[in-house]
């Protein structure tokens, strides 16, 4: 069911638009081809594009890497509920291993069926990959889900056991630390990427004119239109994490040379999708103002974490350690998080200056830490100081 959602929430426009403006040129395997390759895509295998004719141009041999966000979270998800299903049974393991044998076995089978030389994936990712993709999210999903009669799985059990052993044998620093740091972090970069989608959805409503006539331009019939916002919806998430690190000054790109950011864009030709329509160009008025969102971002979430730092006030003796060390804890946790959001979302799209499109993962990461650790520090001053009152060592003063 799964497999069947998957490619078939995008064969089924793709058929319709076959049968409604049929080209005679055209057989239906290519819509087929179409949705099996995207389906493989999303959940990272590359897709290979030999030189060629394309169009009435002549381009070099490229790969496909980019993932289509949108549909990945959708694939993440059906997973994840198919490991909810699971997680009353008493041992998980023969469900796992005849869920991924079977959707292995469906993986094999689209990869050969939808082959062509004009677009292929790489084979082994093309087999590989869709399982091991199902079975992290599944596997999540029956192990987090709910009990039957309170009673767990062997496999849970058995998590639960070694993740408490780690826990116990980690420093007493570090146990302190982990927690706060987790949500202060987390918080961060969540509230990144709501500003970013915010703020897209308003240059799309206000630049809704140049999208409109990006979608004249492709001169698409109303079928055809749909199935490209379909496809823009996939990719709207790489979008809103593009958006999140334009907020922390680095910006983004869409094609090599180009930059996105808030002191200015400057971008060459880009690719027909309407609702790049939206991404201002030239000189922005309040760019600067933008990279104070991840500062403040850090200050609110740094002080909002103080009710869990409970811990790290009784753990460290002095102000200055504990300040420093909670606040450079958050800003790791942020921007190993926005680093790996920048990785998955940031790949290769196209020939040429295509091939790099979104964001270099460790200079983002680099940026949002020494960004957000500067704010957290000071704010840890107010979140973690030590308590006199509790602190046995003060106490003693």
């Amino acid at each position: 069911m799964v497999a069947a959602i998957g490619v078939g929430i995008l064969l089924a426009p793709m058929t319709v638009i076959w049968l409604v403006e049929n080209d005679p040129t055209i057989d239906w395997f290519v819509a087929f081809r179409t949705s099996a390759d995207i389906w493989m895509l999303a959940q990272g295998a590359h897709l290979m594009v030999p030189a060629g004719a394309l169009g009435s141009s002549q381009v070099p041999a490229f790969v496909v890497t980019l993932l289509p966000l949108g549909f990945s979270a959708l694939l993440a998800y059906l997973s994840f509920r198919l490991g909810r299903r699971m997680s009353t049974a008493a041992e998980l393991w023969p469900g796992w291993l005849g869920a991924v044998l079977a959707y292995g076995a469906i993986s094999l089978g689209l990869s050969t069926a939808a082959f062509s030389p004009e677009v292929y994936p790489v084979a082994w990712q093309g087999t590989m990959f869709p399982p091991l993709f199902l079975f992290a999210f599944m596997a999540v999903g029956s192990l987090t889900g709910p009990l039957r009669n309170g009673e767990e799985s062997r496999e849970r059990a058995s998590l639960t056991v070694w993740l408490e052993s780690k826990w116990n044998n980690l420093g007493w620093a570090i146990r302190a630390l982990a927690v706060p740091a987790l949500r202060g972090g987390t918080a961060i970069v969540v509230m990144l990427t709501a500003l970013s989608a915010l703020s897209i959805s308003i240059l799309l409503a206000v630049n809704w004119i140049t999208v409109t006539r990006l979608y004249e331009s492709l001169h698409v019939s109303v079928l055809g239109g749909s199935t490209v916002t379909i496809g823009e919806l996939a990719l709207l998430p790489n979008l809103v994490i593009y958006g999140a690190a334009w907020f922390t000054g680095l910006g983004f790109s869409i094609g090599t040379g180009s930059s996105i950011s808030p002191l200015g864009s400057a971008v060459g030709p880009m690719p027909g999708i309407p609702f790049l329509g939206a991404i201002p160009a030239g000189q922005i008025g309040f760019g600067l103002a933008a990279v104070a969102v991840p500062l403040v971002a850090a200050f609110v979430a740094t002080l909002a974490i103080k009710k869990h730092a409970d811990e790290i006030r009784f753990e460290f003796a002095s102000a200055w350690s504990a300040a420093i060390s909670l606040g450079l804890s958050v800003g790791l946790v942020a921007a190993l998080e926005m680093g790996v959001l920048a990785a998955i979302a940031s790949g290769s799209a196209g020939p040429g200056r295509l091939e790099t499109i979104g964001v270099n993962p460790f200079v983002v990461a680099a940026v949002v830490f020494i960004e957000t650790s500067a704010v957290s520090i000071l704010a840890a001053f107010f979140s973690a100081r030590p308590d006199r009152a509790d602190h046995p060592l003060l106490n003693n003063r």
